[in-house]
Order: C-alpha cells, then sequence, then structure tokens
C-alpha cells in the first residue's frame, strides 16, 4: 500500500509532538531537579544563619511600617506576640528615644535602605527595673516596588554590646587610674622607645626639666643617648641597668641641679629592648641640708669648744664660792631659788625667807618689800640653810638686780646667792653638771645616728618595690606592691614625726592616732620587709601569724615601729638559728614577740635594757636607742613591753602586748612560714 504524501505528514508532526513532548518531560525534570536543590541548598543556609544566630545571641526583628507593629523573629526580646512600635518606645533610654527615632525616620521616611543605631534597652521588660543592656541595631527595609517603593516592613538585627561597653569603661577607668598615679608620682617618670626618643613624661619629669611645651622639641626631638650622662649608653638595644646621682645642667632650659636617675631597660619576651624608663628625682635640697647638716656640725664643733671655755670659767668660778640663783616675785610674795637656770630648787614666801636671815634688820626689808631692793645690793649676811633644817649656819652673798615691766613698775629681784662656807660640796654638783652638759651633747650625736638607721628600714622598701613595679604585669600584683609602697611611706613619715617628737619624748611627745586595720595582713606585709634585712645564711626567719584576718583598731604605723626595732635588734645578736616573729589575740590584746637564737641578755643586765643609749656588745653597730622607743611606744598605747631570756648565749624573747578591741578575728590553717 502506497504511503501518501498527507499520511508522511502526519507521521513528521506525530514525531515532531513525540520529540516535543519527551524534550518537554526532560527540562521539567531537570527543573525539578534544579529546584529540589536550591531548595536544599536554602535549607542549608537557613540551618547555617540559624546556627550563626544562635552563636551570635543577636536578636531579630520584624517592624511592620504600616501596621506599626514589632514581632520576634529570632529571639525573644519583645513579649509573645510582638510589641507595638509606641509601646517599645517605653524599653528605650529617656536619653536615647530621640536618636532611636531619627533612626526609624532615617530609613522609613528618607528611604534609606540600611542604618546602624545604638541604644539602651530595658531587658526587664513590662516590669520597667532599669536592666539597661547596649543594643546595636542594624536595620534592613523592604520594600514594596509595585507601590513606588513603598517601605513594607522593617527588619532590625540587634546586638548587646553591654559586656563590650563595660569592658571598655573598666579599661579606660583602669587607665585613668594609672595615669594619675604616673602623673601624681614624687618623681620624675619618663618613658622612651628602644631608639632613646622620648614617648611621654609625668608632670613631675617636665617641672624638673623645664619643659617649655607639652612637646618641647628639645627633648622630644633628641635621642637620650645624645645627652652628655647618657653618652655612654650603648645605642644597639643591650641597655643596662644605670642608677646614679649627678648634678644635670641643661642650659637652653635653664635647668641647674642636682638629680638622681634610675634608667631601667623594658626588655620583650625576645629579650629584645622594647622600652626604657627613667626615673629622676631632684635632691638639690636634700644636698643642700646635707651641706647644712654639716657647716652645722661645724659650727656645733666651734660651740662645743666655747661651751668648754664657758664650763673652764665656770668651773672656776664654782671652785671659789657655791652659787644659787633666785627669783622674787612681789605680786605672789614668793622667792624660788634655782639650783641651775631652768629647774627651781625650792619657793617659799617672803616670811619664810626672812626666818632664815640671821641678821633681824634685813626682816623688814624682805617682808614690807620697800624700795631698799630698788636698786642693786650686794648682802653679805649669815643665814640658816635654805634646803635643810640643820642647826648649822652659812654665810652668803646675795647679789641681787631689781626687774621691771613695761609701765616701770618693779616685779621682783633675781641674782645669786653664794655660800662660801661649803666650797667642795658645791664644787661637786658642778662636776654632775658639767657631766649632764656631755651627756647631753653625746645624746644629741647618738640620736642622729639612731634615726638615721631607723628611717633606711621603710625608705628601702620604697625603694626596692618602686624598681620592681615597673616589671609586673597584672593590675593586682602591680595594686598589691604599691599597697605595700604607700605602707611604708606611712611608718616613713611616722619616722619622721619622731625625730620632731624624741626631744620632748619624757613629756609625752609620741602621738598614738588608732584606726582600724587589718593587722593579719598588715603583718604579713612588714614581715615581708624584714625578712630581707637578715643577710647570715645560718640564721632562718619564721613568721607566726595564726590569723587570716585580724581586724582591730590600732596606730599600725607605731607598732610597726616596735616590730621592726625588735628585729632589727635580734638581726645584729643572732648568728646561727633562727629569728621568730608572731603573734596572737589574748587578755582583749594583741600579744606580739621576738624570739632568736642569738647571744641572749644577761639577767643582770634585763633591768635596763629598755634605757636610753644601754648597749651590751659595744662593736656591734646601733646607738642603744631602739629599745627605749619602743618602750615609750608601748607606754603611749597603754600596753607592757618585756624580755625573757635564761642568760648569755641563750637566746631571748622580746615581746610587748596593746590593749585593742578585736572587731573581726578568722584563724588561719597554717600559721608558720
Amino acid at each position: 500500500m502506497a504511503i501518501t504524501a498527507q499520511d508522511a505528514i502526519y507521521v513528521v508532526l506525530l514525531f515532531v509532538v513525540l520529540i516535543a513532548f519527551f524534550a518537554t518531560v526532560g527540562i521539567n525534570r531537570i527543573s525539578i531537579l534544579r529546584i529540589r536543590k536550591r531548595v536544599r541548598q536554602a535549607k542549608q543556609i537557613s540551618t547555617i544563619m540559624q546556627h550563626t544566630l544562635d552563636i551570635s545571641k543577636n536578636y531579630v526583628l520584624k517592624l511592620d511600617v504600616q501596621q506599626r507593629h514589632a514581632i520576634n523573629l529570632h529571639g525573644n526580646l519583645l513579649p509573645e506576640g510582638g510589641m507595638g512600635y509606641e509601646e517599645s518606645f517605653k524599653m528605650i533610654h529617656p536619653d536615647d528615644r530621640s536618636i532611636y527615632q531619627h533612626f526609624i525616620a532615617k530609613m522609613v521616611l528618607e528611604g534609606k535602605p540600611t542604618g546602624t543605631c545604638l541604644f539602651r534597652w530595658d531587658m526587664s521588660g513590662n516590669q520597667h527595673l532599669g536592666d539597661w543592656h547596649y543594643m546595636r541595631d542594624q536595620g534592613v527595609v523592604e520594600y514594596n516596588h509595585d507601590k513606588g517603593k513603598s517601605p513594607i516592613n522593617l527588619f532590625c538585627t540587634l546586638t548587646d554590646e553591654t559586656e563590650h561597653f563595660q569592658k571598655e569603661s573598666e579599661k579606660d577607668e583602669l587607665t585613668d587610674k594609672y595615669k594619675k598615679m604616673f602623673e601624681q608620682s614624687i618623681v620624675g617618670l619618663a618613658f622612651y622607645d628602644k631608639n632613646g626618643f622620648l614617648m611621654n613624661a609625668n608632670h613631675k619629669m617636665r617641672e624638673i626639666l623645664k619643659f617649655q611645651s607639652d612637646r618641647d622639641p628639645y627633648y622630644f626631638d633628641k635621642p637620650l643617648y645624645d645627652l652628655p650622662a647618657f653618652r655612654e649608653l650603648n645605642i644597639h638595644h643591650q641597655v643596662d641597668e644605670l642608677y646614679f646621682c649627678t648634678k644635670t645642667v641643661i642650659v637652653e632650659r635653664g635647668v641647674n641641679c642636682f638629680t638622681e636617675v634610675h634608667i631601667h631597660p623594658i626588655f620583650d619576651e625576645n629579650g629584645e629592648l622594647y622600652y626604657i624608663s627613667c626615673s629622676v628625682r631632684d635632691i638639690t635640697q636634700e644636698r643642700e641640708l646635707d651641706m647644712q647638716n654639716k657647716r652645722d656640725e661645724k659650727d656645733m664643733q666651734r660651740a662645743k669648744e666655747e661651751i668648754q671655755q664657758y664650763e673652764a670659767e665656770l668651773q672656776y668660778l664654782m671652785d671659789t664660792c657655791d652659787i644659787l640663783f633666785f627669783r622674787t616675785s612681789r605680786a605672789n610674795r614668793t622667792c624660788t631659788f634655782y639650783k641651775s637656770l631652768e629647774t627651781p630648787e625650792k619657793q617659799m614666801s617672803y616670811e619664810e625667807l626672812a626666818e632664815h636671815f640671821v641678821d633681824s634688820s634685813l626682816h623688814s626689808y624682805i617682808i614690807d618689800s620697800n624700795d631698799y631692793f630698788s636698786v642693786p645690793r650686794t648682802v653679805l649676811t649669815c643665814v640658816h640653810p635654805f634646803f635643810h633644817d640643820e642647826d648649822e649656819l652659812q654665810w652668803n652673798y646675795f647679789d641681787s638686780i631689781p626687774f621691771f615691766d613695761s609701765n616701770g613698775q618693779q616685779e621682783g629681784i633675781y641674782g645669786i646667792v653664794r655660800n662660801v662656807t661649803s666650797l667642795i660640796e658645791k664644787q661637786e654638783k658642778l662636776k654632775l653638771e658639767t657631766e649632764r652638759a656631755k651627756d647631753s651633747g653625746r645624746m644629741k650625736s647618738v640620736f642622729m645616728a639612731n634615726m638615721t638607721h631607723e628611717i633606711r628600714t621603710p625608705l628601702n622598701s620604697i625603694v626596692g618595690f618602686s624598681d620592681i613595679l615597673p616589671m609586673l604585669s597584672t593590675p593586682e600584683e602591680k595594686k598589691e606592691i604599691v599597697r605595700v609602697i604607700m605602707n611604708n611611706c606611712d611608718i616613713l613619715l611616722r619616722l619622721i614625726n619622731d625625730i620632731l617628737a624624741i626631744s620632748s619624748l619624757d613629756e609625752g611627745g609620741i602621738h598614738i592616732e588608732p584606726r582600724q586595720v587589718d593587722f593579719a595582713k598588715s603583718f604579713d606585709d612588714i614581715c615581708e620587709s624584714l625578712k630581707e634585712r637578715i643577710q647570715e645564711p645560718g640564721v632562718a626567719f619564721v613568721k607566726d601569724n595564726p590569723y587570716r584576718t585580724l581586724v582591730t583598731t590600732i596606730d599600725n604605723g607605731r607598732i610597726q615601729q616596735v616590730i621592726t626595732n625588735l628585729v632589727t635588734n635580734a638581726v645584729k645578736y643572732t648568728h646561727q638559728g633562727h629569728i621568730k616573729t608572731g603573734y596572737r589575740y589574748e587578755n582583749d590584746g594583741l600579744y606580739i614577740y621576738c624570739e632568736d637564737t642569738g647571744d641572749g641578755i644577761p639577767k643582770e643586765a634585763q633591768g635596763k635594757i629598755f634605757e636610753r643609749f644601754v648597749k651590751l656588745n659595744d662593736f656591734v653597730q646601733g646607738t642603744g636607742l631602739g629599745l627605749s622607743i619602743c618602750k615609750a611606744i608601748t607606754d603611749a598605747c597603754h600596753g607592757q613591753i618585756g624580755v625573757i631570756s635564761e642568760g648569755k648565749d641563750q637566746g631571748a624573747t622580746f615581746w610587748f602586748w596593746i590593749p585593742c578591741e578585736a572587731i573581726n578575728i578568722e584563724q588561719n590553717d597554717i600559721s608558720n612560714e
């Protein structure tokens, strides 16, 4: 059967239709596979975004611009069901509401598609407790392009940056703190880079070197190594620790002073030079005081020679005749006798004075106090002894001179009484007075030497811990070192006050200022300083602190001064064994002791060991004043002090007890170190 042309066309059309059908099916299959792949990718991206949001702890909100209603898309910043736009403003800090309004208006009204805003949000919600958190809002606007790019929704991603702001605040506070410490230092401080160029200098350094501006080019544009005093430093980053005193002269800035300079290199973790710190202290006044002391010593030597000359002349006078000084008062009708020009020996009325005179003609002159003594007089008469009731008579010369007030009215007379019958007795008294004068000079010399020794203890601690301070890395370590430095500064100030008050020690010159203190911590601090004083290799320092906390009210500086004196005394006499210092709270007070295995104290010497200038071994350095100061401080605190020793080479235990109230006390697990 023949195939017609029409049949051929149908076959071709059928073939084309089949091809088109299979092509369409294939294309649809490929499209479906691609759509499924994109759906899986979208799910993966959604999962990744969800995990990212969970990890970042961000909040995502959707704000319907038309409905003015916001809901949570991620997180639970808003209540369930969302919150109205106006209601959300109550959650924003009042100071930040205008900022947030401007942020919304800029994006919604002005057509900004994205924006950023920082504001404070109350995390307590409707409770309004003021739990303010810093939120950074990253906003994106969704537009309806069919209606002329009209905003539909505002998507906001909020990040809680409160912790970041707190850390920044703490960092700024810590930075300000150390800036204040840097600026308020009593010495000049400066930092240089490794090439010796100045980076910063505190106010004291600028004052000493007379900066003309904050960035004085004379100092900032010249390296440290170009200065005459530092030319010996190796500029190839091998600077060594340097400490010296010099006269600093900078003609260009008018600097001319004596300084104490400390150069301290700071290296990085690889041992390479990183910074150079420089501290400068103006010691011009100290040097002038030292020079003045030397001049005063020469003047004192000359005065001593003159006094010796006067003493020789007075000795001759006293050898010739026995002298008493007297002074009368017309207003009080009394006569006072002196054996020295300072201390009254005896006081009596005019009537009692007249009874001592054998010559009755003088009675009326004395009792009536008429004009007989209105002019200088010298009277030789026989009298009964003024200072005892013996029957013997004495011949005395009375040399009197009247004295008057500003109106010319006579107030009384003064003069001398010379006993010409007891020359030998008076000569012995003169020798005692001469010895007292000599002892006074020796006491002054010993006093100066002792105070120099006492001042060095806190000063060494201040210098030592100040050198350590720049090397510390953590704020806690630096804070602890600063506290120890300030504690020793307080001790140093107390010692200076002692220098001013020691001359009036017997009249209550020691001033006690009780303050609340944690003595357990203070005891640890003073022990850290004291153990450095033990240089003997065979001597161990033992600390007995039985408490972790002991808050009480005492004069901590004075107590530490006594402990320092006792340990210092033990160090001098202990060459083997140990020195142990400790305390405990008993009998409503602090019982503090210092035990050593040193030379010991003989029984016969224990009664006078706390007297001034008493030394059991003249070959041991010291003035013998330390224990007397301890006793004076203990007495001023209404406490007790003593020593326990079995004798020579048996060691000794010095102790003292100070009454005080324990406000807070906690036992320590381990007390001995």
